[in-house]
């Protein structure tokens, strides 16, 4: 009922208790019938909130000028009420709502008869089905459909006399979404029950709903491809081709005879993750015995020399060394950060001495090639930490003591060199405190932002910058805008330890040559 319809209606209350009579002696005497005052109130309580403003209002009014003739006269069949319809289309002033029962007192189907003013009335009845279809469907609590939409479940009547009929039986967008039968013949658990399986049905619907007009999308989307496709198609096989023929490139020899070497700017050598000391212990993944000791390790250096000796000749050698040259950090057998036990075959004395030993020689041997060596050296790795840190001042002071070789032992993560037009930044790639993971195999977004805003810091700028780390024992390559980003081999290898959790991998040292034109080339020395 709308609120003009129950303001107009207490006005009509207010009035017959001011006039001191009852309902039906103030109907008789304003020649209006009661039964449209007891129609209105019947219809005020069916679709009125309890809780409304206006409900105790009307209440109190209806039940102070209602008398014991009013209520007889009132007394009217649960299954014969009438009820004055409220709508805007419509123009009707009685109805009549018969709940048709059978001998169980079940409701069997539900018949209406409106009048409507200078029509005929409007007659029919619903089955049990279509009366809840019609609650389900309209109700908010169900699918929420329009009066439009569940008009058409109904197609013998139109729209105004459907909305009639709504108004005429109390069904609202607030009603429940189950008939009133429904409700009267199953239990609250049962009407809630029923409620969830209407919902996910509903849901199913909206789903199945989606998927078919997304295929709808698809398929017009693909037909307006295949269109573009064909006529692609057709302009392709329309075009014409003309190849003019090459001339045969013609190679310049690097050297003038059998007997002149090849020569270069220069040539970095990493030498990467020596791991001096460290054990190979035959595990059960791999059945590989490796006798890593100080003579294996000269042999293998000894073996870089004499492939660097066999490329050619170079106007500058940098030798570059990339951390965890040795594999503990002291007497305790662990590794920088203490939270790693090495199996070790040298103490930490004797991988300090033999570091030092070591790697004199190898840049003794690299000395006779008669080229100007440079040696450098990131900061430290994560197995040594500051040992190592120490090992390298000392060596590279027996070393510019020894011979005039310039060296650089870097105080920063990043060791920064130039070598023929171009710019070298070494390191470890993981350091011995903070960083939770290391650099990664391939550069990804995190590590090149990091990497950008590093070069912008220190004002390097240009493209031929090289990023060169350690670490991972592989060797791989990525390139980007502004650098290039490099892992290099291992000299010692996969140890068990990084087999069992990372990858086998050779042993091995890693180069870039630089070209008389200042370009890279870069290669591996393995299999020695």
């Amino acid at each position: 009922m709308r609120v003009k319809t129950i303001l107009s209606f207490i006005e009509t209350l207010q009035k017959i208790k001011d006039s001191g009579l009852s309902i039906s002696a103030y109907c008789k005497a304003n020649g209006k019938e009661p039964q449209s005052i007891y129609s209105k109130m019947q219809n005020f309580k069916n679709s009125v909130d309890s809780t409304t403003e206006y409900y105790n209002k009307v209440i109190g009014l209806y039940n102070s000028i209602v008398d014991k003739e009013d209520q007889k006269y009132n007394k009217i069949p649960e299954e014969q009420k009438v009820v004055s319809v409220d709508t805007q289309d419509s123009d009707t002033n009685l109805t009549e709502i018969n709940y048709e029962r059978d001998e169980d007192d079940r409701i069997i189907y539900y018949s209406y008869k409106i009048y409507r003013r200078n029509k005929a009335p409007l007659i029919g009845k619903f089955s049990r089905d279509e009366m809840n279809i019609i609650y389900r469907l309209y109700s908010y609590y169900g699918a929420s459909l329009t009066q439009r939409e569940v008009s058409r479940y109904f197609p013998e009547l139109s729209l105004v006399d459907f909305r009639r009929i709504l108004t005429a039986m109390n069904i609202y967008k607030a009603s429940a979404p189950f008939a009133p039968h429904v409700i009267e013949e199953n239990s609250e658990e049962e009407l809630r029950k029923m409620q969830l399986r209407e919902k996910e049905n509903g849901f199913l619907a909206k789903i199945e709903e989606d998927r078919i007009r997304n295929n709808e999308t698809l398929l017009k989307k693909f037909a307006t491809e295949n269109v573009e496709l064909k006529s692609q198609l057709d302009n392709l096989s329309k075009m014409k081709f003309e190849i003019t023929p090459l001339e045969p490139l013609q190679l310049v020899p690097t050297h003038t005879s059998s007997g002149e070497r090849p020569r270069f700017k220069g040539i970095n050598i990493y030498l990467a993750d020596l791991h001096i000391g460290a054990t190979v212990c035959s595990g059960t993944l791999y059945k590989e015995n490796i006798n890593y000791d100080t003579n294996e390790i000269k042999r293998r250096l000894d073996e870089v020399v004499n492939e660097v000796s066999s490329i050619g000749s170079f106007d500058e050698i940098n030798v570059c060394l990339m951390g965890d040259m040795m594999d503990c950090c002291g007497p305790t057998n662990k590794t920088a950060r203490l939270d790693h036990t090495l199996p070790e075959s040298m103490d930490g004395f004797e991988q300090a001495n033999a570091y030092i030993s070591l790697i004199t020689d190898f840049v003794r041997n690299i000395n006779y090639l008669g080229s100007k060596v440079k040696l450098y050296s990131v900061r430290c790795g994560n197995h040594t930490g500051p040992i190592e840190y120490i090992a390298t001042r000392a060596l590279f002071a027996e070393i510019s003591r020894a011979w005039n070789i310039e060296t650089k032992l870097f105080d920063d993560f990043f060791g920064v060199f130039e070598c023929c037009n171009n710019t070298f930044v070494i390191t470890h790639g993981k350091d011995d405190r903070f960083m939770k993971k290391g650099m990664p195999l391939n550069i990804d977004d995190k590590n090149k932002v990091m990497i950008y805003e590093w070069l912008n810091d220190q004002g390097l700028t240009g493209d031929n910058i090289h990023i060169i780390k350690g670490d991972l024992h592989s060797n791989n390559f990525n390139s980007c805008k502004r650098f290039d980003y490099r892992n290099v081999l291992s000299l010692f290898g996969a140890s068990d330890y990084s087999s069992f959790n990372f990858s086998r991998n050779s042993y091995g040292v890693s180069y870039d040559i630089i070209s008389q034109n200042s370009c890279v080339m870069r290669g591996e020395i393995t299999d020695m």
